[in-house]
């Protein structure tokens, strides 16, 4: 095996991949970037990670990220993993005097707080799916629950309190703790599960849930459903535009009308302040019978008054 030159980028990023800052990154992060640095590697590292203190370096790493230029969002994640490599680089392991790869302009935007599952459409989707297939969408729909997160529910993260129940767990991405008051759907899930199960919402064979199944799920839901609207007058079509995440404008609208603060709901749903504002805004604009609930909330937040 040909011997690595300790100045080399392939040589610079195994210690990277061995420091602690990389280690300590969420095992989905990890992941995620291993993927980018990977190819990154492949294209240079055999080259000096020195060229990269070169202004020139920008225009090839630029030629490097056009692999992902079909997807805008790929794109910038593949620009934001080099930067903190290169960052890294320079003011941990100080094996670059500098480099240039900064202020990059971001290709992918994204505003979905005005995409919003009308009731209609999640009473179209429940009336479709199998008992097991609505638990998924309950999950989404009434306790705001990533994909992701569906599927690690299980019965020990069901706990008491002073009103009733509430689901208590941390969140898969960001290792955040989240806490839901269970809502009468909610509950349902829960008091319905079959004796001896621990997973409030298994997968359709009864495994563990995947969040790539989860939104598959939903997806294959809606695919039905439309199919049998186009022959069905009577029946109303769920947008296409919708995806399984956009459910959880719904439900961080019931959790604000449940008795969560926003500040509670934007820590549950990993939005900011602002966007879950806006989110609840939108589909209380579109949901007249919800409006008057909501809007004396967001006045009392959007004044202050929340405090």
């Amino acid at each position: 095996m040909p011997k690595i030159d300790g100045k080399s980028t392939s040589a610079i990023l195994g210690k990277y991949l061995d420091s602690v800052e990389f280690k300590g990154l969420a095992d989905r992060t990890k992941k995620d970037y291993l993927g980018f640095l990977s190819s990154f590697e492949a294209e240079f590292g055999d080259d000096p990670v020195a060229m990269f203190e070169e202004p020139e370096s920008v225009i090839e790493i630029g030629e490097w990220r056009k692999k992902w230029e079909h997807s805008p969002k790929r794109y910038d994640y593949a620009g934001t993993v080099v930067t903190r490599f290169l960052n890294w680089a320079l003011k941990t392991n100080k094996s670059l005097k500098q480099h240039h790869h900064t202020g990059l302009t971001k290709q992918y935007k994204s505003n979905r707080a005005d995409v919003i599952w009308l009731p209609e459409e999640i009473e179209a989707l429940l009336n479709e799916a199998t008992p097991e297939e609505s638990r998924v969408i309950i999950a989404a729909s009434e306790g705001g629950l990533a994909p992701q997160d569906i599927g690690v529910l299980r019965r020990e993260h069901v706990q008491k309190t002073q009103k009733g129940r509430r689901l208590l767990l941390k969140r898969t991405k960001t290792g955040n703790p989240i806490s839901l008051p269970v809502t009468p759907a909610l509950g349902a899930l829960i008091d319905t599960m079959p004796e001896g199960q621990d997973l409030i919402v298994p997968s359709l064979t009864g495994g563990v849930l995947t969040a790539r199944r989860a939104s598959g799920i939903i997806v294959d839901v809606r695919k039905r459903h439309n199919a049998k609207a186009k022959k069905d007058d009577t029946l109303i079509a769920i947008r296409q535009k919708l995806r399984p995440y956009d459910l959880r404008g719904t439900a961080a609208t019931q959790l604000l009308r449940a008795g969560c603060s926003l500040n509670e709901i934007a820590v549950t749903m990993g939005w900011g302040l602002r966007h879950a504002a806006n989110v609840i805004e939108n589909y209380a604009a579109l949901v007249p019978e919800v409006s008057d609930d909501v809007l004396e909330k967001l006045t009392a937040f959007r004044s202050g008054s929340h405090k």
